[in-house]
């Protein structure tokens, strides 16, 4: 791998995130450093309707323009009796131009009458990892992590004829209009349920659903990153399609060092809990402040970093990604990465 120290890219733009996942990674063998180093970066297009596959999909990109080791997470909040709402939108719920404030006002709204033995939540967490220079990099890992490997997407771009119909050329190599329209059929046929509004549930997650395509001008939307699945450097397979879309800029520093194969290594955490009636606490950030995990009379935001890191999704997420690097990559706790 060379004698130069490998960098990791925090992919996510939130200042709040970035703080959380330094303080996660401190003792990673590798210089961590934020996607705000990059400018240029495009924004990714996070239409999965998972967190894992959005997760993924920013840290592709990252990994691809920056020709550097990314790591991406993504987020849901899980609410019972909402059916699961916010879910995957728990950063834009409350709409265009949501802000930590906004979200929670509208979550505590929305379970205003809902009685204390009845606000059960859970955080989920989705961690990814992606070197697009990986080597011959190939330990082993454990479950519940995984490991998989992907044909560089840019190794070939394409354009479609009719800009227009791009979308719908990515979109039916693994149909997301079909993945979309199963995933709003399971969030509305058991929205019902008593204490919250009910029609004004429903009407805010049909806009949500509808609305899951906004983006940034020049943002790159990636197709389900399955179709880029091969078994490893040495496999001899060919991939499934050898284009991606184009708009990567030729500017991108790591379309020249980029290498023919991808490695990914995804980790979920989770935390149970429940949603506080009113926001209690400084710390953190998001739903923090209402949320009390189970076992504990303090929320998220009322626990010190190093305990909220102990117990958090995207801690517990972070500990098994770094363990299951520190394998596939031959490394030893406190050794340098070079």
């Amino acid at each position: 791998m060379g004698n130069q120290k490998r960098k990791v890219v925090l992919a996510s733009r939130n200042p709040d995130k970035v703080r959380e996942l330094q303080e996660i990674l401190a003792g990673l063998p590798f210089a961590v450093v934020p996607a705000a180093d990059y400018p240029g970066l495009p924004e990714v297009m996070e239409d999965g309707t998972t967190i894992e596959g959005n997760a993924t999909r920013k840290a592709l990109v990252t990994a691809a323009w920056t020709g550097e080791i990314a790591v991406a997470d993504d987020t849901s909040l899980q609410v019972r009796v909402l059916n699961g709402l916010p879910d995957i939108f728990a950063a834009r719920f409350s709409g265009e131009g949501a802000t930590y404030a906004s979200n929670v006002r509208l979550l505590l709204e929305l379970l205003e009458d809902v009685p204390d033995g009845s606000r059960q939540a859970r955080f989920a967490s989705a961690c990814a990892w992606i070197d697009p220079r990986p080597g011959e990099t190939d330990g082993p890992v454990a479950a519940p992590t995984r490991k998989r490997w992907l044909f560089n997407p840019w190794a070939r771009a394409a354009e479609t004829r009719d800009p227009a119909g791009e979308p719908a050329f990515w979109n039916g190599l693994i149909d997301r209009d079909e993945v979309w329209a199963d995933y709003r059929t399971a969030l509305m046929a058991d929205l019902v349920g008593w204490g919250h509004d009910t029609a004004r549930a429903r009407e805010l997650a049909a806009a949500l659903v509808e609305g899951r395509h906004r983006a940034g001008p020049g943002a790159v939307r990636v197709p389900d990153p399955r179709i880029w699945l091969t078994h490893g450097p040495m496999s001899g397979d060919l991939p499934r399609t050898r284009v991606a879309p184009s708009r990567l800029s030729p500017e991108a520093p790591g379309l020249a060092v980029n290498e023919e194969h991808f490695l990914q290594l995804t980790a979920t955490g989770r935390l149970l809990g429940r949603i506080a009636r009113q926001p209690v606490g400084s710390g953190g950030f998001g739903y923090d402040p209402v949320f009390r995990p189970d076992g504990e009379q303090r929320t998220l935001a009322e626990l010190p970093p190093e305990d909220k890191h102990a117990i958090s999704h995207r801690g517990r997420a972070l500990r098994r990604l770094l363990r299951a690097v520190r394998t596939a990559y031959g490394l030893e706790a406190g050794v340098a990465a070079g």
